[in-house]
């Protein structure tokens, strides 16, 4: 089977385990783009200010301030003082978008788990390491923007 193959199939498994999970959850009600914003929040323990997230999303800061209100409405992300400018707000995630973390978490684990029951522990090891490596070079390529 092809590279290409076997990765659509995995991708396709995993979307699988994240509908159901987010049928169990709820979290079924949010767009792929409000997931995206809530996950860069994520990323950030102490929050971000809007021109952040929106460089991080790479839109505008209008759109990011227009997908801040409605998840902010939804109970997703709340706004506190920023600590270095009292002129601006942080944007945080709340525990509901905390809890999205931990079903993410859940999902990446069973996944490595189903794939532990079907390969060696030598072919499990190799498999880690090629994998870490190719995320290592999609890392840098991102981070240099490429």
């Amino acid at each position: 089977m092809e590279l290409s193959d076997s990765l659509k199939i995995l991708q396709w498994h995993m979307w699988d385990l994240w509908r159901e999970a987010s049928r169990q959850s709820g979290s079924g009600e949010l767009s792929s783009s409000e997931l995206d914003y809530l996950y860069a929040l994520i990323s950030s323990k102490k929050g971000m200010r809007l021109t952040e997230l929106a460089g991080v999303m790479k839109v505008s800061k209008a759109s990011a301030s227009t997908m801040a209100v409605k998840l902010e409405k939804k109970g997703y992300i709340h706004k506190i003082p920023c600590p270095e400018d009292g002129r601006a707000s942080l944007l945080q995630a709340t525990d509901r978008t905390m809890a999205l973390a931990v079903e993410e978490d859940r999902i990446y684990r069973k996944t490595a788990k189903d794939i532990a029951q079907i390969l060696d522990p030598k072919a499990l090891a190799e498999l880690s390491d090629i994998l870490g490596r190719v995320c290592s070079v999609i890392a840098e390529k991102k981070v240099e923007g490429k």
